[in-house]
């Protein structure tokens, strides 16, 4: 985590080479595209997000997702993670709508929480979208229960 910096791109800026890729893709081929997650670097601030973009058919970004619930961990002679110790949480839920429905977006973590799925079904999302890089220490046994309990509440999630 202590080179994430290093990989952080400026979105509002226009000086990400992973937003240019997802955009050059998705206006050629004229899809949709969940693109996630991005080191976001806010250079205003210095803070670093998670962020996931979404990206129209025309190549323009439709929404900005930055990540809600960072994700900490400590299981000792195992693991030690903290996210919080590299990037600020995001403030706003988001919901887009797109060509292809209306989507909510959330990344890795944020699963962990019903309340968001609540608050996007609420907000009329067809499609709730979860990029995710889960660990190997815990990351089977907490997809496959997320998997589960969201699955009673007619979602859909994909590995």
């Amino acid at each position: 985590m202590q080179t994430m910096r290093s990989y952080a791109e400026d979105i509002d800026g226009g000086r990400s080479p992973s937003v240019s890729m997802l955009s050059e893709v998705a206006a050629a081929r004229k899809i949709t595209i969940v693109g996630g997650s991005i080191p976001e670097m806010v250079p205003a601030s210095g803070q670093l997000f998670n962020t996931c973009c979404v990206v129209g058919p025309d190549g323009e970004i439709k929404a900005k997702h930055r990540k809600l619930h960072l994700f900490g961990i400590d299981i000792p002679r195992d693991i030690t993670f903290r996210e919080s110790d590299t990037f600020t949480a995001g403030q706003e839920p988001t919901v887009v709508d797109t060509d292809v429905g209306r989507i909510g977006i959330g990344i890795c973590h944020d699963i962990r929480f019903p309340e968001l799925a609540m608050l996007y079904r609420s907000r009329g999302a067809h499609l709730i979208c979860y990029p995710s890089a889960f660990n190997m220490s815990t990351g089977q046994l907490l997809w496959d229960l997320m998997q589960k309990s969201r699955a009673v509440d007619n979602q859909v999630t994909f590995n």
